[in-house]
Parts: C-alpha cells; sequence; structure tokens
C-alpha cells in the first residue's frame, strides 16, 4: 500500500509541475468511468494537495471527465453488452476477466440495485469505492433512462469532486506539508474524507 501511494505521489508531482494536470486528471476519470479502473479519486486529492489554488479547476475537470466517460460506458453497455442471442459478448467477457471486482454476479447484484433503487443508486456510487464503469456500462444494458443518468451522474459526481476540493481548500497548507513528507498519514486523511462524504450524502 505504502508503495502504491508513493508510486501516485511521484506521478501526481510530475503533473502537478506541468500545465497538463487538470487534463491528465480528466482523460485518469474518462477511463475510470468507461472502460479502465483508475484510482481518480486519489489521483485527484494528490494533485490538489499539490496545487491549492487549482482545487475547484481540478474538481471542474474530474467531474467533467467522469461525466464523458460515463456517457462512453453507457453507450458501451448499450451496444455492445449483449449479442444478438442476447448472451455476454466478447466484451462483456473482456471486463468480467480484466475489472477487479467486476463479475457476472456483480452484474446480476447491480441489476437488482436498480430495480430497487432506479437511477438513486447512481448517487450512492459516486460515493463507494467501486469503478464508476461498473455503474455506467451497467446502465446502459438496463436501458436506464440517459437523461436521468446523466443528471445523477452530474449531481453525484459533482457533490464529490467539489466536497473534495472545499476539504482540501479548508485544510491548508500545514496538511500540504504532511502529504509532501509523510505517506502514511495521507491514508488515515483519504479514510477520513470518505466518511466525510458519507456523512454529507446521508445529511444531504
Amino acid at each position: 500500500m505504502r508503495t502504491w501511494i508513493k508510486a501516485l505521489h511521484i506521478w501526481s508531482l510530475h503533473w502537478a509541475k506541468t500545465k497538463w494536470g487538470a487534463w491528465a486528471l480528466f482523460f485518469c476519470a474518462f477511463a475510470d468511468a468507461s472502460f479502465m479502473p483508475m484510482p481518480t479519486p486519489m489521483f485527484f486529492l494528490t494533485l490538489t494537495l499539490l496545487n491549492i489554488t487549482s482545487a475547484y479547476k481540478y474538481a471542474l475537470f474530474g467531474t467533467s471527465g467522469l461525466f464523458f466517460g460515463s456517457i462512453a460506458g453507457y453507450l458501451a453497455g448499450h451496444f455492445a453488452w449483449l449479442d444478438a442471442e442476447g448472451n455476454f459478448s466478447a466484451f462483456a467477457q473482456f471486463l468480467f476477466n480484466n475489472i477487479p471486482g467486476f463479475s457476472a454476479t456483480t452484474y446480476n447484484n447491480i441489476h437488482l440495485l436498480y430495480e430497487k433503487w432506479d437511477v438513486g443508486i447512481l448517487l450512492f456510487a459516486s460515493f463507494m469505492p467501486l469503478p464508476y464503469n461498473i455503474f455506467s456500462i451497467s446502465s446502459g444494458v438496463f436501458d436506464v433512462n440517459l437523461f436521468m443518468f446523466s443528471i445523477s451522474t452530474i449531481v453525484g459526481q459533482g457533490i464529490r469532486f467539489y466536497l473534495m476540493a472545499f476539504l482540501i481548500v479548508k485544510l491548508g497548507p500545514e496538511v500540504k506539508k504532511l502529504f509532501e513528507y509523510k505517506l502514511k498519514p495521507v491514508t488515515i486523511m483519504v479514510i477520513v474524507c470518505i466518511a466525510l462524504f458519507i456523512v454529507a450524502f446521508n445529511i444531504f
């Protein structure tokens, strides 16, 4: 875990020193919502802590990237998930084999959640430690209303990114120093942030 966080820190530091940091976040979020699990929340946190003045700019790029990626995932699920006979396509089998935690069982469980909560599950998914592409692809497969899917995604992801940005701005320079020199507390901070997201979601 420590090695993974350190590698992400170095990668984020590289992008934070360039003018392309926001776009790197955009494409990371796009991939995370469409075809490849990515550590988007962690990347956002590290990138923003290294450049606090751009917190809300990064929130905009993160939300936008995840939204457009989710549309791509929705379309892939809608048009490429099942073959002409109604069986899982080669595309579906590929995702089952390559996305951690995504399996036929997960797919069926998500189907049950949609039947119970409809698009409301997308708001909850914004605060779950799961790749959003699982939900964007599933939404396309289950033929969820595209307009409602889009609104739910923007609202849920917007709350998540802007809440993270707000917390980072409030935490201030001292936390930035903590992040740059001590890796273990970062893990604790991320857990606290996730807890705050869940509390805020339940309140609002």
